[in-house]
């Protein structure tokens, strides 16, 4: 799922919580993809972590989008990052959506989608890990 990315977009929280977790981390593969990949931060202060190949985004996070999305490279992931999703999807700035659907139900939490409006996506392929996470792929 992560193989197709060259560049993710992090919203400041996820940034501070993974800085201090994945540099360090030996789990693979993700460990090696998140240290290696080009990581934008959408913030607007300085985040107390350095943390390779970052790169902090203190313009709107829309128009840095826009210009990322135009030049050379794969994909563009945003990873664990809700209010930065949602608004990236509001703009209509997303053209796939990769879903990871873990096999627990939790009754609490933060929901990407919003309920505010409707948009419409059309499956392209469902894969199924071992412990029966579903890897669900649609496309606009």
């Amino acid at each position: 799922m992560v193989a197709t990315q060259d560049d993710v977009l992090l919203g400041r929280g996820t940034y501070d919580y993974w800085a201090g977790y994945w540099p360090t981390s030996d789990f693979q593969p993700f460990a090696g993809f998140i240290n290696g990949t080009r990581k934008h931060v959408v913030t607007s202060s300085v985040p107390a972590q350095e943390w390779a190949n970052s790169t902090l985004v203190t313009t709107p996070a829309h128009d840095y989008v826009t210009a990322l999305k135009q030049g050379s490279g794969g994909d563009i992931g945003v990873h664990g990052s809700i209010e930065l999703a949602r608004s990236l999807l509001r703009a209509g700035l997303v053209d796939e959506l990769r879903l990871v659907v873990a096999p627990s139900v939790v009754g609490q939490g933060r929901r990407v989608f919003e309920s505010d409006g409707v948009q419409s996506w059309t499956l392209l392929e469902v894969g199924r890990g071992k412990n029966g996470t579903l890897f669900l792929d649609y496309s606009r």
